[in-house]
């Protein structure tokens, strides 16, 4: 559109000046020093557009043979930053490949290059994470120092690799005074919690745990599955800290009812048999294998009542016994009564007890267990049987691994 406004005006000057010069022709009179030269009025005007026109077109020239030095600058610079593009670039694919040397190399062809400018950055945490993952501590570092020269808002990244890389070589002074750092910048940065709350995790900081679990469980970055492990690990260490009847019960308070039922019942059984609270490990025991019919209960159960009264025991027995109205083919729980009945001395019932469980699963503790009660009864012939039984189980359990 343009092009066309200056068309049509050159057209229209063009028919103004033949207009003007066929109505009024005339001379020009040029005075040179001491001559008076005549010249008609359109050959000057002629002589003047050809000059102006050859004038322009010298300029141009001229102007174009001057900025030639400029343009081949311009064009050398943007070469060197498109070779920063695709160097950048192809640094990034081969990293989140895995091919670190290659992202290495990559990085150091746009770190060598005069225009990396603002890519700069990018660059030198791409080729330290690469060091880092390739094991070269020192050229890890020599970006890391090169790092550190940037201004202060754009070391984050820096601090992140220097925590994570402490970590690794368990130096948690050092973990530490990175992670402060980076918290200054950026306090509620979920990478950031996820280091403090794998050093939390190292030092056994329960407290912490179950605090930075709750504020990455609450930004997204842990499923349930992981926010359950992650508790539960904290839990099994507040567990292993009680060392009495009081601080164990503060510590059940902490833990929510579910967890108790659930994953932790076995260790909180457990706790209660270690610290020789054997009439609150036999409850807990009673109340919960019902529940989850953990083999590890029963266990809890039994070795926990033999440090009580007879009629105690006799109660866990029993309570016990009753189970397989519920739970008639409970291998495990019939394996635990015949134990527990071999060791009260009722051979009887040991016998019937450990026959019910051959007969729903042959089982070598089973059998082992069942030898025991023929010899205290002097029955070798059947004690021989049951071992053999017992032999056989565990060559062909060695068969099966070695195949």
């Amino acid at each position: 559109m343009k092009a066309l406004i200056w068309l049509v005006v050159l057209f229209a000057g063009a028919a103004a000046v033949a207009v003007l010069t066929h109505s009024y022709p005339g001379n020009v009179f040029i005075i040179v020093g001491d001559e008076l030269r005549r010249v008609s009025l359109n050959t000057f005007i002629l002589s003047t557009v050809v000059f102006v026109v050859v004038l322009y077109l010298f300029m141009s020239l001229l102007g174009r043979l001057v900025s030639i030095p400029g343009g081949m600058r311009r064009y050398g610079k943007r070469r060197r930053s498109a070779k920063v593009a695709d160097a950048l670039n192809e640094a990034g694919q081969a990293f989140f490949e895995g091919r670190f040397q290659k992202a290495q190399s990559e990085t150091d062809k746009v770190l060598k290059n005069k225009e990396c400018g603002d890519a700069a950055p990018l660059a030198l945490m791409l080729a330290a994470y690469s060091a880092e993952q390739t094991n070269d501590d020192a050229a890890k570092q020599g970006y890391l120092q090169r790092l550190a020269a940037l201004p202060e808002s754009m070391q984050l990244s820096r601090y992140l690799l220097e925590a994570e890389s402490a970590l690794e070589r368990y130096d948690y002074e050092a973990a530490q005074t990175s992670i402060d750092a980076a918290r200054k910048l950026n306090p509620g940065l979920t990478r950031l919690l996820q280091l403090e709350l794998r050093m939390a995790v190292d030092q056994k900081d329960t407290m912490k745990v179950l605090r930075l679990t709750e504020q990455l469980s609450k930004a997204g970055a842990l499923s349930a599955t992981e926010l359950q492990q992650y508790q539960w690990v904290a839990y099994r260490q507040l567990l292993a800290q009680c060392h009495d009847a009081k601080a164990l019960k503060t510590c059940l308070k902490r833990i929510p009812d579910a967890d108790q039922k659930g994953g932790l019942s076995v260790e909180i059984a457990e706790r209660f048999q270690q610290l020789g609270l054997y009439a609150q490990a036999v409850k807990w025991a009673k109340t919960h294998y019902p529940q989850n019919r953990d083999v590890a209960l029963l266990k809890v159960l039994f070795e926990s009542a033999e440090n009580l009264s007879d009629k105690e025991q006799q109660q866990a027995f029993e309570a016990a016994d009753g189970w397989l109205k519920t739970y008639r083919e409970d291998t495990d729980l019939l394996l635990a009564l015949g134990e527990a009945a071999y060791q009260r001395q009722l051979w009887g019932k040991a016998q019937s007890y450990l026959e019910a469980s051959l007969s729903q699963q042959p089982s070598i503790q089973a059998h082992l267990a069942l030898a025991k009660v023929f010899k205290a009864t002097e029955q070798t012939a059947l004690a021989e049987q049951h071992q053999a039984a017992a032999l056989a189980l565990v060559e062909q359990a060695g068969s099966w691994e070695e195949a």
